[in-house]
């Protein structure tokens, strides 16, 4: 109920254009909030690092756009900072024999259309117009395809393409595992993948998947977000000791 009536509240909300678009944080809910702060505390976490940002299933690109803010913010003049988000943009679609979808995960739910993928790629572009250095544009992809297609034939063309961080919300086993596996040969040293459903028993498949691809044959360190707890990082580390299988 109070999350309607603040949504009505910012629909009516008395104000001119550019008052309204400084006052979104009259409307903004605390929960949605302590989201983007989750994401920008992983953030800080890889300013030293080299390496692309990856948005994998990144549905309206919400998480893509605040990275692009997040690199103005904390690191303006890195323009080798480089984000890609990667969608189908058509919804879900092929859970296997071992995923377990819910109503909100069946074919079809997140459809945001096939048009989608230009728009996200021009508003990514204004945001950076809109932030220093804007007159360097177009430094991110929006790249529109199923994943296991789409990310190797990426990875494949660019040989040289490390990544720093990747966020994975695909909700399906089979699809995760096989991605975890390709970012991981190109996950620098701390390197973070991060995931929005770890520990969520009703939305399977990035637990599952983290169990049989990194959990006990994976250098790394986990660790879930004290400000968002749903979202749990996953730190590559090179010393054996530090894995849960030492």
């Amino acid at each position: 109920m109070a999350r309607k009536k603040l949504f009505e509240l910012s629909q009516t909300y008395s104000a001119t254009s550019i008052e309204r678009e400084r006052s979104a944080g009259l409307f903004i809910r605390g929960s949605l909030l302590a989201r983007f702060l989750a994401i920008y505390e992983i953030y800080k976490e890889i300013i030293d690092l080299p390496g692309f940002i990856f948005d994998v299933g990144t549905w309206r690109g919400q998480t893509a756009v605040l990275a692009e803010n997040f690199r103005a913010i904390l690191e303006p003049l890195n323009l080798d900072r480089r984000i890609c988000a990667f969608d189908t943009f058509e919804g879900y679609r092929g859970f296997g024999e071992r995923d377990k979808p819910t109503q909100l995960h069946q074919d079809g739910t997140y459809s945001v259309g096939t048009e989608y993928e230009d728009y996200l790629r021009e508003l990514l572009e204004i945001h950076e117009m809109s932030n220093a250095m804007g007159h360097y544009r177009k430094k991110h992809l929006v790249i529109a395809g199923e994943i296991t297609q789409s990310m190797p034939a990426l990875l494949s063309e660019n040989p040289e393409m490390i990544i720093a961080l990747a966020f994975i919300d695909l909700n399906s086993v089979e699809p995760t595992e096989l991605i975890i596996d390709l970012i991981w040969e190109r996950l620098v040293p701390n390197g973070r993948v991060v995931f929005w459903q770890l520990t969520q028993p009703k939305i399977a498949g990035d637990g599952m998947a983290y169990v049989s691809r990194i959990l006990r044959q994976k250098p790394h360190l986990v660790r879930r977000s004290l400000l968002y707890p749903g979202l749990c990082q996953v730190v590559k580390t090179i010393d054996c000791m530090t894995s849960p299988s030492s």
